[in-house]
């Protein structure tokens, strides 16, 4: 008995397949749910007419947006984004060329469709997700939110002050008057000998990037004067300095929001350039209305989310939210019940009756009056109380390095309050306990799984784009995983 498969002779002339005859041999070796299968299933539901408007009649005929949108999917999908390695699958991978039709476009072809079509993709992020709410897989009433740090394609050493910035033009400039010296000795020269010096086009490409490079300082300045920031990156002006990727290093990057549901479909997506998370909740929360066209019932985020103002907004939206504050762990271990901080503000007794707090030494601290200020990024409501025996206790100076201990209590307190209480209950505990296993394993995916550590693009909006063709590389495999069959919205 043989111990191997014969060869066969039909496969010589393999290289005489036309595109109908493999497109059918692929038919044939693809696996029915396959992911490249689903992904053709969606685009072609999808509604191009807005690209295909873009394109003139005249000139060479292009490729269909549709093959195109399926190539940068799948390749999202499945951790190809780079338009040079796509362009390679279209050659070597029968899951690209099945989804191509056997077509091979170059690297700019994939890379000018992605930057010139950057708000249509936005758009079919939308057109996905309710795709998924249309069959009932996305139902918006429970969601979870967070986000994650993605470095920008920018080097953290082009990120510098007004000072950095001046001092590094001031070096360019001699740096430029020094190559124009050197320029005319050997412009002098050549006329002496006659000779032309193959230095002199080295030299020129030299000045050329110098003065390239001075150009891009000044209009730096200029933003940095005009927008009043404090530090710009280069490269990519947009990119903001924060930690990312787990890294202690500031690096400039961008903070990516998600809106998940509890069966795993991203709703919402959102890149944004702020640093934290605090500012967050509310736009993602409309957006995934907007998105699916439903109302949020329940949400739960982590502690980068608390804040008076976040409660505030569930409070008035009738959102039973879950959103610890960036003290509530000291809290729900008991840190401020021990001795060491046994003056700290959660350890004063408030009497309603009397609108006073009683201190652990039985002093009163009476109401003296309200402080508002609002700023674009924050807002203080305080109600502020002084003690009124503090001179005679024993122990003020444990408990305040002033003349008197003052209490500054937002007026939302009790918000703040029935947070605590409702996370520290049984079914609040249960409830943001999955927000873990809902939301964190998302972003693992996206970062080591399919390896979407930084972008590749720059600018916020283009960034933007490129962050929701991750999530609909990650929506369209979880539309896969679950069996689910795309219908047209």
């Amino acid at each position: 008995m043989a111990k191997f498969k014969p060869f066969h002779e039909f496969q010589k002339p393999l290289i005489v397949f036309t595109p109908e005859s493999f497109l059918d041999y692929a038919e044939t070796v693809i696996p029915p749910d396959h992911l490249c299968r689903s992904v053709k299933e969606v685009v072609y539901l999808l509604d191009t007419e807005p690209i295909e408007a873009k394109y003139s009649f005249l000139g060479q005929h292009t490729y269909h947006p549709k093959l195109l949108l399926s190539l940068l999917f799948y390749g999202y999908a499945t951790g190809v984004r780079s338009s040079r390695k796509l362009a390679e699958r279209c050659i070597s991978d029968h899951m690209y060329i099945y989804l191509m039709q056997c077509y091979t476009p170059d690297h700019r072809t994939i890379s000018d469709f992605r930057k010139n079509n950057l708000k249509e993709i936005e758009k079919y992020f939308v057109d996905i997700v309710r795709i998924f709410s249309k069959l009932g897989y996305s139902h918006v009433g429970k969601i979870y939110i967070d986000g994650t740090k993605l470095k920008g394609n920018a080097s953290a050493k082009r990120t510098k002050d007004r000072a950095g910035f001046e001092k590094w033009l001031s070096e360019i400039e001699e740096e430029v008057a020094k190559l124009l010296q050197e320029g005319e000795a050997i412009d002098n020269q050549e006329d002496e000998t006659c000779k032309i010096d193959p230095e002199q086009e080295a030299l020129k490409k030299k000045l050329s990037d110098r003065n390239y490079l001075k150009r891009q300082i000044e209009e730096a300045l200029k933003i940095m004067k005009e927008e009043e920031k404090e530090k710009i990156n280069l490269t990519d002006r947009d990119a903001n300095h924060m930690k990312t990727g787990g890294s202690k290093d500031i690096r400039p990057g961008y903070n990516c929001q998600a809106v998940v549901t509890e069966a795993g479909f991203i709703l919402a997506a959102e890149t944004v350039t702020d640093a934290n998370d605090r500012n967050q909740l509310k736009p993602m929360v409309e957006q995934a209305e907007s998105n699916t066209q439903e109302a949020v019932k329940e949400t739960a985020a982590d502690s980068g989310y608390g804040s008076y103002a976040n409660y505030e907004y569930l409070e008035q939206k009738g959102i039973d939210g879950y959103v610890p504050d960036s003290n509530f762990q000291q809290y729900k271990s008991g840190e401020y019940k021990k001795e060491e901080n046994r003056y700290h503000y959660t350890n004063f007794e408030y009497d309603a009756a009397t609108d006073s707090y009683m201190c652990p030494e039985g002093k009163r601290l009476a109401y003296w009056k309200t402080r508002t200020n609002k700023t674009e990024s924050r807002q203080w409501n305080h109600k502020v109380y002084k003690g009124t025996e503090c001179g005679t206790c024993a122990k003020r100076t444990l408990c305040t390095k002033s003349r008197v201990r003052e209490l500054l209590i937002d007026i939302r307190e009790p918000l703040l309050k029935r947070m605590r209480e409702k996370l520290l209950s049984e079914e609040g505990r249960l409830k943001y306990f999955m927000r873990q296993y809902i939301i964190e394993p998302i972003f693992g995916h996206l970062k080591f799984n399919v390896g979407y550590r930084n972008f590749l693009l720059r600018g916020i909006e283009k960034v933007s784009a490129e962050f929701k063709l991750m999530c609909i590389g990650w929506n369209l495999k979880k539309m896969l995983k679950l069996g689910i069959k795309p219908v047209r919205i």
